[in-house]
């Protein structure tokens, strides 16, 4: 996908954000639109909409996403055996997100998200959905007694 494609997806995806009620804004660098949401009793999280591609249909993919935790990778560190099972029975009750981990050469980060068709997104899905998976990742955080997204 290139840039101006990138950049005209967001452009959309703002314009329903808008329509939505929702502050937010494109990235400096193109690759995501990014709304910030109060989360009740002093928390906040972070929810982040970035271009993902074709669905087979043709039709344009957006992912929302919110970061839940970051754990450094090494022998010691990163993500257990129990916590990877907690993550799928988590998924089994989630509506409108789900989790799954970004991987760096040192981190994991555990994110919540949702894969949504941009072409039929209309403004009540996109609260919906954005306050679904900062719910979700915020839920996560506060397990830890974090604040950090």
């Amino acid at each position: 996908m290139t840039p101006e494609e990138k950049l005209a997806i967001l452009k959309q995806v703002e314009s329903v954000a808008a329509v939505a009620g929702l502050r937010g804004g494109i990235d400096e660098g193109g690759e995501d639109f990014r709304m910030g949401f109060d989360t009740g009793n002093g928390r906040n999280q972070r929810v982040f909409i970035r271009p993902t591609g074709p669905a087979q249909d043709g039709r344009t993919v957006v992912t929302f996403f919110s970061p839940a935790r970051t754990l450094s990778k090494g022998m010691f560190a990163g993500l257990g055996r129990q916590e990877a099972i907690d993550i799928l029975r988590i998924n089994e009750n989630l509506y409108f997100a789900r989790f799954g981990i970004w991987e760096s050469a040192t981190e994991v980060t555990i994110v919540a998200s949702l894969d949504a068709v941009l072409e039929t997104l209309d403004a009540v899905e996109m609260r919906t959905f954005a306050f679904a998976v900062a719910n979700a990742a915020d839920a996560y955080e506060a397990k830890f007694g974090v604040n950090r997204f």
